[in-house]
Parts: structure tokens; sequence; C-alpha cells
């Protein structure tokens, strides 16, 4: 039998590149109308609830942006060969978001031919109309000060008017929320330290983002958008910034200001509490302070004294008269207070800090922004109990070390060595 007897009969003329194409064009058209079949019973996406937020009788969702008969045109789209760029550019917010939901739903239901490429179109065509937005929309909690967080994400809008309906069906969940406009990319003076709004989540933790929540929308990540910056200010070299621990004090002072009561609440407040406090003592801190005598700063902020240097650090009063040391978590807080040059700012730990306020009533973070004020003797106890469990976890390691077999045979065979 010959060799293409064994490939099925006679051997074939071979086919020219155009009819190459053909065929491909022609089997992939049988493949979209077996999927089309397969997605015919489907219904077209509807805008998706709020969030997991349940409360009798209020609506979850904003009105449907998207008519129905302009759903069965752009809808088609997820069915293209290759989308068009330009396409897509002529769609509206709403119906660019409504065809990558439409892309997500169908495709979990039957798979749709070159998905991923497809999908990955309409989702940069969105990254980049949030990327080169002047304006943007925010949801902000008037309890903080700062961007609201639903379920870890924040809110950012592309209009005025939804972020406004969706801010309504918030505050209709007992949350204390308001609409803020941000310029994306602030008019700076050249060499300024900070620069758009997306650095601005970046210090305080917010990385995960919805775009037009309430309404068609999709999750993305703020490096997306802006990868994270080097240097926030010009106060100190290589400042610190501390993104997870003001994330964690957002997220904790937003669950105990929200005035409702749900299973188990006091349990997660609880939690929220505690990974606050962990991030606290990992932290390092700018403090605003004077100091007279030798002192050098060293090139990541903090400062070496000398033995005859005497300092004095900034203090806060309270409105009952006690005196509280401001701790600061970047640059940015840090400028809030708008010191006068007088005021040198070094950068210490969570254990300097607990030496420090000894003689003190506590420590007020971010007095000008997130206002904690931690008494000292939470300060202490803290410091105490995390060095404890840092000494602890040390003997445990050192154990470790002296139980492990290999590790004290090569111990053994270098003191041997070393005394040849």
């Amino acid at each position: 039998m010959g060799l293409f007897s064994l490939l099925g009969g006679k051997k074939e003329k071979a086919l020219r590149p155009g009819e190459l194409d053909e065929e491909i064009r022609i089997a992939r058209e049988r493949e979209l109308e077996k999927v089309r079949e397969a997605h015919a019973a489907l219904d077209w996406p509807i805008i998706p609830k709020l969030n997991h937020v349940n409360l009798p009788g209020i609506e979850c969702c904003l009105a449907e942006t998207v008519p129905e008969e302009r759903k069965d045109d752009i809808g088609q789209i997820i069915y293209e060969d290759d989308v068009s760029i330009d396409e897509l550019r002529e769609l509206n917010d709403q119906e660019l978001l409504f065809v990558l939901t439409t892309f997500d739903e169908f495709d979990r239901e039957v798979p749709i031919p070159d998905y991923e490429r497809n999908r990955r179109k309409v989702y940069n065509e969105v990254i980049r109309r949030i990327r080169d937005a002047e304006i943007l929309y925010v949801i902000y909690d008037k309890s903080t000060g700062y961007p609201f967080i639903d379920h870890g994400y924040g809110l950012l809008y592309f209009g005025k008017e939804m972020a406004e309906e969706a801010a309504e069906l918030y505050k209709k969940q007992y949350r204390q929320v308001m609409v803020k406009e941000v310029e994306v990319e602030p008019q700076q003076e050249e060499g300024a330290g900070r620069k758009g709004y997306f650095d601005f989540l970046y210090c305080i933790g917010l990385e995960d983002l919805i775009i037009d929540n309430g309404a068609y929308r999709v999750k993305f990540k703020r490096d997306e958008i802006s990868a994270a910056p080097g240097e926030w200010n010009r106060v100190i070299k290589d400042a610190p910034v501390n993104p997870q621990l003001c994330f964690s004090m957002l997220d904790m002072l937003e669950e105990r200001r929200w005035p409702v009561k749900y299973e188990k609440r006091d349990e997660i407040l609880a939690l929220k509490e505690k990974r606050m406090i962990g991030n606290l003592f990992n932290g390092k801190y700018i403090v605003p302070m004077q100091y007279e005598g030798h002192a050098e700063k060293t090139e990541n902020g903090r400062v070496r004294m000398g033995k005859d240097t005497k300092f004095t650090f900034f203090m806060v009063k309270t409105a009952d008269d006690k005196i509280f040391m401001p701790v600061f978590t970047d640059g940015f807080e840090f400028g809030k207070m708008k010191l006068g040059h007088e005021w040198n700012a070094a950068v210490f730990s969570f254990s300097d800090i607990a030496r420090f306020i000894r003689d003190k009533d506590g420590v007020a973070i971010n007095p000008a922004g997130h206002r904690i004020f931690m008494p000292k003797e939470q300060i202490i106890a803290i410091d105490s109990a995390n060095r404890a469990y840092r000494e602890t976890k040390a003997q445990q390691n050192r154990r470790a070390d002296d139980d492990n077999p290999v590790k004290r045979a090569v111990n053994g065979a270098m003191t041997q060595m070393e005394k040849n």
C-alpha cells in the first residue's frame, strides 16, 4: 500500500494560498454557526447587582443603559472573526462594557472562537478610555474623606450622572457617600513628586477598582493605568509609603462607621482591626522633629543622632488637652499638615515611636487624614506583643535549624575544617 493510500486515497491537488484561506474561512463560519445556535436560547446580559448587600424592597442596580434593539446590533460583535478597534471606538462607554459583559457571559455557556484575543481588544479599549480620561468621578466615604471601599474595590465612573445615581443606591444601604470629580492627571510644576490620581490610589493601597459599578461594569487593577511611583515627594529621599496599612485603616474605619447590624459583623470588624494592627507594626513613618547638635540623616530618611544631640517632636493637642505625637504614613499625608520650614522630617519604625511616646498620651496617625488616635498603652502593648512574637519565632527557627540533621552535619564539617 502506498503512502497516499494510507493518507486517504489518491494524492489530492495542493491548495493554492487563496483556496486555503477560503477553506479556513468556511470552517470558521461553520464553527461560529454552531456557537450561534448554542447561544440562541440565551438572553442578552442585563445590568448586574450593585453588590452582595441584600435589603428587602431596595433596588440593587441602575436602570437599563443599553436598549434591547441596540443589544441585538452590537451583541453580534462577539462573533466577529477579528474585532475592529475602529468599531469599538464608535461605541459609547456603556455599550462597550455591555459587549465585554456579553463576551464573558456567553463564552461561559459555550466557548466562543478566538475569545481571548477578541475579548482582550474590548478590554484594552476600556483601559485606554480610563487612562486617557481627563476627569473621572469617584464615590467617596464622607465618614473618612477617602474613596469608598465596596468589598475591597474602589468605585470610578466615566460620567457624573451615573456616579450620582449609584451613590444614591449606596445611601439606601446606609452608606455615607458622595461623588467627587477628580482630575486624572492634575497640572503640576515640573519635577513635582506626586503625579496623578492613580498614584494617590497607590498611596492608600486601593489596587482593585471597578468602572461604572451599578451599570455594565468591569473590574481592573490600578497598575494597569499607572505603575507604582518610585518617589512621592521631595521632603525626604526614599520617603516611606505604607499602602497596605493605609488600605487596612480605611477598610476598618468604613466598616466601623457603617451604622448597620448583620450576622458576624463583630467578627469581621475584629479581623479588620487585627489586620490594621499587624500592618502598623511593620510600617515606617515620617515624624516631624527639630534637633540641636550633631545629627546625620541617612539616605533612607532615618536620622542618626550624636550622643549630645537634643531633639523635640512636633505634638498635637486634642480638645480634652491630651498630647499626641503625629506620625505620617507617606509624604502625601505629611504634606497635609503644612508645617513651617523650621520642622525637619525623619523616618522611624513603630518600635522607635513606642519609645518616644512614654511621656505622651499617644500617637495620632495621619491627623489631617485618617485621624486615628491610639493611646500610648495600646501602642506599647502592640510593640511588646510583636517583639515577643518575633522572638518566639526566632527561637523556633533556631530550634528547627538545630534539629535539621543535614545542617548539623554541614556545621560540624565546617567546624572541623576551621580547626584544621
